[in-house]
């Protein structure tokens, strides 16, 4: 279950379904993706098929990614069974 975001448009889109001002990104790939962190009880739920996943350390804090394009991330950190600080990133 999704606890927090750290990206505010992204936490928008999620509670009213509405676009991203970000032109390039497709809102259903990107809700497919946080529809699989929310539902998720461990953060390798999120690597389902066709969906490329990662894992890193940031700041001494295990992230976990799915990427939605080859530039645009979703990413975040579990807590327990929650996910904390979920991100839209873009990747240059």
């Amino acid at each position: 279950m999704i606890k927090s975001f750290r990206n505010r448009d992204l936490e928008r889109l999620w509670k009213s379904s509405l676009q991203l001002p970000q032109k390039t990104l497709q809102a259903r790939a990107v809700l497919r993706v946080v529809e699989a962190i929310d539902a998720a009880t461990t953060p390798y739920d999120v690597a389902f098929s066709g969906n490329r996943f990662d894992e890193w350390t940031e700041d001494g804090n295990l992230r976990y990614g799915a990427m939605i394009t080859d530039h645009w991330l979703v990413s975040f950190s579990g807590e327990a069974s929650h996910a904390v600080d979920v991100d839209l990133d873009r990747l240059d």
